[in-house]
């Protein structure tokens, strides 16, 4: 059956009113929308025809004349406004709960408001997972008993959570409402902070135990000194409970920068959404700033608060102070839940995002589309299908290769390179982490945003973006000759100089801590570096032969000292901690390490934008995913531990302790440094060739031809930002395109 219609018109209308619709055999499936305008000549009409095939969908197209000039088309789904040309899936969007939807709340539902609270769940997750747990690290150690193999996991246990759930999260939570599932990871991040505090509130007090073997005693008649320690009781055993808070932190944050990040691409000009997501990381970056200055303010109380420390002669800078390690998670636990109520009053999509999505130019892979049936993805039976069109997504994979080997090099450095400050420059952990995070974090925020700027400034498309992404990694490969710097090894007796004796290098041979003049003290192994008058650093005072100790000045009567000539008696011989040595490459290194992180972080932004619009729109969620989980399983997991592994290889002097070998004291400075910049140097060429490959095999959709709508479309915007004004006759081909871009949707095919 067709039909057609046709309406009289004269040179002073503004009016489009010509419709011919095909359906029957042998009748062509065009639309003709006849035109005319007022400058047109008398009975001149013009006539624009497109072909998408079965338009069915149109069932009058009713121009008429309105206020601005513009006009409005009807569809089955009812009457496109001439400016928003939104559809009427867009009613009952807004903001409220249940059938709660104040006016004055509607002012709300914009992007902005989104983002400020999608921040503050940002700096919250990074506030706990990046920062606290890392701060605490050692208290936790100290107050339940626990090895660093398990303090160890217990970080990385966020990480295991997120890979688990993330693609599935993000593949069941494309098509819902995303801003009620991160209501509910925010619910669920609550809940782990707050069982991560528990410990601290079902245990007794904290108690300690001196050690008995600070100095010198022959009297100890060679007791083994683990025969007199204390067997482990069961705080060991909420190390479980430690586990089972992270991942339900990583339960609670999966959809953070998954749902999170599409939501807001889906409801912003695509410009701008590099700008948007800028902004967002930037935020999350300073999670990290957060929780390391709340960490060790809370560090400073007492765990418990009932107790005066001081009668107990414990002070925070004592090695056996516990503090108040759970406090931070009380403030987390609040922040999650304070957000919770916010998301809820968000509507699935907001207003205008409709108008946006016909914005959209599709940039996936050549031009892929991953068309859904009605229903898709509320069971894993379309699982398989949808991971399979991803991962034959070769520049996707390559931009996925390149996130994880970035990500393997940025966890690397977040956990050793306060440790390659303490080692190089002889640094104090606590002021070398300082450095560390003054250094990073403003060149990592600033990275981000600018990043995400540029993105925006330039409307770079998807090549533009590799591009960027790979000048600011070469960029940042050059800085990495900041490893080439190193300082000289610290003299420490047995180590690196030989016993009372400054100027032989002992450095290639077997560490030695026992010698002639310290064989009768019975030393342990625990790591009490003192300073010797002859600026030697000894193990200890019981490596140092020292028998007195004078309190708070030092200790005096060491054996194995070598003291000055000019050395008095009422002297300490030595004094708790480390000898100074200044080397005069700390500042250089810090500038050049922030360079490294600013470049690096550069290309962040532009690599998440370039995943999104690689891959055909409704995948964008699950990308996301899928691309977290590789970074993650490839990256930030193994990152730490093959860096671990490799500077391992450059340690000095072993902690002995009773359960066998423990942590590195002392490294060989020039192998540290030629370790790092090995290592980093061949995970940052892996990022270009990964990037390199993305750009080689994308291959950009094919241009729509001459005189389509979507030229037409692209046309018009450019004569209204010269013009202020679109013509008529080109509005009335976007509206139409609107129309066809409807029909499209309804005849999408199955999976």
């Amino acid at each position: 059956m067709d039909y057609s219609e046709e309406k009289s018109f004269n040179n002073n209308s503004n009016i489009m009113d010509g419709v011919h619709v095909g359906n029957g055999n042998g009748h062509s499936n065009h639309v003709h929308t006849i035109n005319s305008s007022n400058n047109a000549s008398p009975g001149i009409r013009t006539i624009n025809t497109i072909s998408p095939g079965d338009l069915d969908v149109i069932d009058v197209v009713h121009q008429k004349p309105s206020s601005n000039g513009y006009t409005s088309v009807k569809t089955h789904g009812g009457v496109y406004d001439d400016e928003s040309v939104d559809d009427l899936s867009e009613v009952g969007e807004t903001c409220g709960w249940g059938k709660m939807h104040p006016r004055s709340l509607q002012s709300c539902a914009k992007i902005p408001w989104f983002l400020v609270f999608l921040c503050i769940f940002a700096i919250t997750q990074g506030i706990t997972v990046n920062g606290l747990v890392y701060v605490i690290t050692t208290t936790l150690e100290r107050r339940f008993k626990l090895p660093s193999v398990q303090s160890g996991f217990i970080s990385s246990s966020y990480d295991f959570s997120v890979m688990v759930v993330i693609v599935f999260v993000t593949y069941f939570g494309e098509q819902r409402h995303k801003p009620r599932i991160l209501a509910f990871g925010a619910f669920v991040f609550a809940i782990g902070s707050f069982v991560f505090m528990l410990p601290q509130f079902t245990t007794p007090n904290y108690e300690f135990r001196s050690s008995d073997y600070e100095y010198c005693d022959a009297g100890r008649n060679g007791t083994d000194p683990c025969d007199s320690m204390e067997e482990t009781s069961g705080l060991s055993l909420y190390f479980w409970v430690f586990v089972g808070a992270q991942f339900l932190h990583g339960l609670g944050a999966a959809p953070l920068y998954t749902l999170g990040i599409t939501y807001i691409d889906e409801n912003v000009k695509p410009k701008m959404t590099s700008l948007y997501i800028g902004i967002f990381n930037g935020a999350s970056l300073l999670g990290p700033a957060f929780g390391y200055v709340l960490g060790g303010m809370f560090l400073s109380i007492y765990t418990d608060l009932g107790v005066d420390h001081e009668s107990l002669g414990l002070d925070p800078e004592s090695p056996l102070f516990v503090g108040a390690w759970w406090m931070g998670f009380i403030l987390t636990a609040f922040l999650a839940l304070s957000i919770i109520i916010p998301f809820l009053a968000f509507p699935k999509s907001l207003p205008g995002q409709h108008r946006l999505a016909k914005q959209r130019v599709n940039e996936a892979h050549n031009g892929a589309e991953f068309s859904t049936r009605e229903g898709f993805g509320n069971s894993l039976r379309d699982f398989p299908k949808a991971t399979l069109a991803l991962v034959k997504n070769v520049p996707f994979m390559c931009i996925c290769g390149a996130a994880t080997t970035e990500w393997f090099l940025l966890a690397g450095f977040a956990v050793f390179a306060p440790k390659f400050l303490e080692s190089q420059f002889n640094l104090s952990s606590s002021w070398a982490a300082l450095l560390v995070g003054f250094t990073v974090i403003p060149a990592a925020v600033g990275g981000s945003i600018i990043g995400g700027y540029v993105v925006k400034r330039f409307d770079l498309k998807v090549q533009g973006m590799i591009k960027w992404c790979l000048a600011v990694l070469t960029i940042s490969f050059f800085f990495l000759g900041a490893f080439i710097i190193s300082c000289p090894n610290p003299n420490i007796a047995g180590v690196t100089v030989e016993y009372g004796e400054i100027d032989v290098d002992v450095t290639s041979r077997e560490t030695e801590l026992e010698h002639t003049c310290n064989g009768d003290c019975f030393c342990d192994s625990m790591f009490q570096p003192v300073c010797g008058v002859d600026n030697i650093i000894y193990y200890s005072a019981c490596h140092a032969g020292c028998v007195d100790s004078w309190e708070e000045e030092g200790y005096g009567n060491c054996s194995c000292i070598a003291a000055p000539d000019n050395f008095t008696s009422d002297l300490p011989m030595a004094t708790l901690g480390k000898c100074e040595s200044s080397c005069g490459w700390t500042n250089l290194f810090l500038g050049l390490l922030f360079c490294i992180e600013f470049f690096t972080i550069l290309a962040v932004v532009p690599s998440t934008t370039a995943t999104l619009r690689c891959v055909p729109h409704s995948q964008r969620s699950f990308a996301l995913g899928l691309q977290s989980l590789l970074y993650r399983a490839l990256g930030t997991v193994p990152g730490p531990v093959v860096f671990g592994a490799i500077i391992d290889k450059a340690c000095l002097l072993w902690e002995n302790s009773c359960d066998g070998k423990g942590t590195c004291w002392l490294y060989n400075n020039a192998t540290f440094s030629r370790s790092m910049l090995i290592l980093a140097a061949c995970i940052k060429v892996g990022s270009l060739i990964f990037f390199m490959g993305a750009l080689f095999t994308y291959k950009p959709p094919p241009p729509p031809p001459v005189g389509s709508p979507r030229v037409a479309a692209r046309h018009a915007e450019g004569m209204k930002k010269k013009n202020g004004a679109i013509p008529n006759g080109i509005h009335q081909q976007i509206l139409l395109q609107s129309s066809m871009d409807d029909l499209h949707q309804s005849r999408q095919t199955t999976v």
